[in-house]
């Protein structure tokens, strides 16, 4: 890791690999789950119980527990004796899961702005900034993690339990489609160097309306630099349609 990483002692991201660690079903769990979001195994890949009981030093039971989590997730589509298969997620798909995210977070802001607790305030905070610092080293899998953290947090502030789940497996899934989009470091090293600030911001500022649309703008900033052609589909000329719907005196953060 870079000076600029290991000058930010990353509490939330040591937090999210502890939990990796306990059960070794879940250490199994957790490793599969990383190389299906990187592209590492795809929907090429067939899985086997013994097989990954080898690699990972384990019971086939072990493996079993795994791999039932990940379909859970969406992530591999169990077919008994046929073999496990990790899952493909289609343009089609894609697309509404991105206008799933949109519902999803653009009204949980709305209401996580009237109740946004000093606690969840410095989570957010120090997720960002961890962001930030792993952002300049490349290492992908961290980022998601923080980003997924990020906004999992945030959600819980607007108090719809049960809309949760749902959130979790579409960032899951988003974003192994958008790394299967566009691979390589030097894409997240291009992007904005903090894309949180605008949102964290908004909600200091306790305005609905604003955080709203600070929501909506992160996400079609991200769709539009690894998605291009959903971007169009959903949003097409967002430009023109978020200027008209912004509270006097805000402007478009840029993408």
């Amino acid at each position: 890791m870079s000076e600029v990483a290991s000058s930010i002692v990353l509490t939330t991201l040591h937090a999210l690999h502890a939990a990796e660690g306990g059960r070794k079903s879940n250490h199994v769990y957790c490793d599969l789950k990383r190389k299906m979001v990187l592209g590492e195994l795809t929907g090429a890949s067939i899985l086997t119980e013994q097989a990954i009981a080898q690699d990972y030093s384990c019971a086939q039971g072990t493996v079993r527990e795994a791999l039932l989590r990940l379909e859970q997730d969406g992530l591999v589509d169990r077919k008994g004796y046929h073999g496990t298969y990790v899952t493909q997620l289609s343009e089609a798909e894609a697309e509404a899961f991105v206008r799933l995210r949109l519902e999803l977070e653009c009204t949980a802001i709305e209401r996580a702005a009237l109740r946004l607790d000093p606690e969840v305030r410095q989570f957010l905070t120090q997720s960002a900034a961890e962001y930030r610092a792993v952002q300049a080293t490349g290492d992908l899998y961290n980022l998601v993690l923080l980003d997924r953290a990020f906004h999992l947090r945030l959600f819980e502030q607007a108090d719809m339990p049960n809309l949760m789940p749902l959130l979790s497996r579409v960032l899951l899934q988003l974003h192994r489609y958008t790394i299967s989009k566009r691979q390589g470091p030097e894409l997240w090293r291009e992007l904005r160097p903090d894309p949180h600030r605008l949102v964290i911001e908004a909600l200091e500022g306790g305005d609905p309306a604003l955080c709203r649309q600070r929501m909506r703008e992160h996400i079609m900033s991200n769709i539009q630099a690894f998605a291009p052609a959903i971007y169009q589909k959903v949003f097409g000329n967002a430009q023109s349609e978020d200027l008209a719907q912004l509270p006097p005196g805000s402007t478009v953060a840029p993408s």
